[in-house]
């Protein structure tokens, strides 16, 4: 049955959702998320789960004997519009978590940014090897050089050697915008890259979003009755539905935390973006079946 604790708590969880969706979103959007702590990411979904636990608990405590499904006469839309939202937005941040630089160039650029990454124009010393040529970006031919660079740290500027790409052949003397740490010279430095395809998918993600957050919110809401029904807690359908969120969310987690390769990655996420929908599904499923055998 729906108490004063299991309404409060509910609100706080979905809404504690909502957040975890729109700060994952922002930290792997913003060009000041690759500084996020691990703390940074992951506050949000510890404090998420401590209101899931406090709604279950609630919920538990205040479980009739007999469950039921218990009808309102006039159910609001704000819960299944929030609730919508909060759909799309919790699978559209576990998309673009394998969105961004990933591997081992993806942990060495994350470390520059926490260190305090800067962006500057330097120059090319020497060349290291042949330019090589490696696709045609833009109309521009771009190719790979080994090169010096020399890069302004803190207790002085340093030659570091690393691969560049430059539209067309690189010519010493030529300037290449870098991102280092000017504090942490042994991070390295990292060159712009043309051919990158990292965030390729980014406006992809984020007009499925957008298109979602159009159909997904009305669709619930027209199902208001149905929606506010799972506000009362049975094991048989939310524990389920609960499983499927903490799997989706430990995903998302260890992609956004390990950065794994682009295909390892890619399938992790797919796979924590539908699990939101799943969830979803799983009440709506237990309910046809239940209005099926009343029926019969």
């Amino acid at each position: 049955m729906s108490t004063l604790w299991t309404r409060l708590t509910g609100w706080l969880t979905l809404l504690a959702g909502l957040y975890v969706a729109v700060h994952s979103l922002l930290i792997a959007i913003l060009p000041s998320g690759l500084g996020a702590t691990t703390a940074e990411r992951l506050l949000p979904t510890g404090i998420a789960i401590l209101c899931g636990t406090a709604w279950l608990t609630a919920s538990v405590a205040a479980r009739p004997r007999t469950a039921s499904w218990l009808w309102e006469p006039r159910p609001s839309r704000i819960l299944p519009i929030v609730l919508g939202i909060t759909v799309v937005l919790t699978s559209a941040a576990a998309l673009v978590q394998a969105s961004g630089p990933d591997g081992a160039d993806g942990r060495q650029l994350r470390s520059i940014h926490q260190a305090g990454a800067v962006e500057r124009d330097v120059k090319i010393l020497a060349l290291r090897s042949e330019p090589r040529r490696l696709a045609r970006v833009n109309r521009s031919n771009i190719y790979r050089t080994a090169v010096d660079l020399s890069v302004p740290f803190v207790d002085g500027p340093r030659t570091v050697t690393v691969d560049v790409e430059t539209p067309g052949p690189a010519l010493i003397g030529e300037e290449i915008s870098v991102q280092y740490a000017p504090t942490a010279p042994g991070l390295g430095v990292r060159p712009y890259e043309h051919t990158s395809l990292s965030g390729f998918m980014l406006p992809w993600i984020l007009g499925l979003a957008v298109a979602g957050l159009v159909f997904c919110p009305a669709i619930l809401a027209g199902q208001r009755r149905r929606v506010h029904q799972w506000r009362r807690f049975r094991p048989a359908v939310h524990l389920p539905a609960i499983g499927l969120l903490l799997v989706g969310t430990g995903l998302s987690a260890y992609v956004a935390l390990a950065l794994p390769p682009p295909l390892v990655g890619w399938l992790l996420a797919l796979t924590a973006a539908a699990t939101p929908w799943i969830a979803l599904m799983v009440p709506t499923r237990r309910a046809v079946r239940e209005a099926m055998a009343v029926s019969r």
